[in-house]
């Protein structure tokens, strides 16, 4: 009797709001943020963005990737262009590939299915100097743009 060998890599799916758009992860992300910058708290309209970034490859959309609407974000203080995708229907906010790591992928962590917030703490917060005055003190590192542009 043969049997199947169990992958032991990590297994996550997610969608927009809708339902319209779904995907799928494998393995572990290879760090999760927080980014204050204005143009993630206007993209999500909250305080701040939650992301795991990832290898392309393990982000695989496995439904409604030609009703993903793309916003060339090109107001970034790196001067680089962030591919931020959206659901065209319900607008939910997606991922985020940035051009200057085009092998990587931000997804927002709120568009995952389950809970992973214990498994996908933020380890950093970025552009600290638009972090909202209300939210608690993390002890995670803190950078402003300029030094965590030049380390990233």
């Amino acid at each position: 009797m043969s049997t199947k060998p169990v992958n032991t890599e990590a297994y996550h799916t997610g969608s927009c709001l809708c339902g319209q758009i779904s995907y799928e992860i494998t393995g572990n992300p290879k760090f999760c943020v927080l980014c204050h910058c204005v143009n993630c708290k206007k993209w999500t309209g909250s305080g701040s963005g939650w992301l795991a970034f990832f290898n392309k490859h393990q982000v695989r959309y496995t439904k409604g990737e030609d009703a993903l609407k793309t916003y060339a974000d090109g107001a970034t203080d790196r001067g680089s262009i962030l591919l931020r995708n959206s659901c065209a229907e319900c607008s939910a906010a997606l991922t985020v590939v940035p051009t200057y790591h085009a092998d990587s992928v931000g997804v927002m962590v709120g568009s995952v299915d389950g809970d992973v917030s214990e498994v996908w703490k933020p380890k950093s917060e970025v552009y600290c100097k638009d972090r909202p005055k209300w939210l608690p003190d993390l002890e995670v590192k803190q950078y402003d743009i300029s030094s965590y542009a030049s380390s990233a």
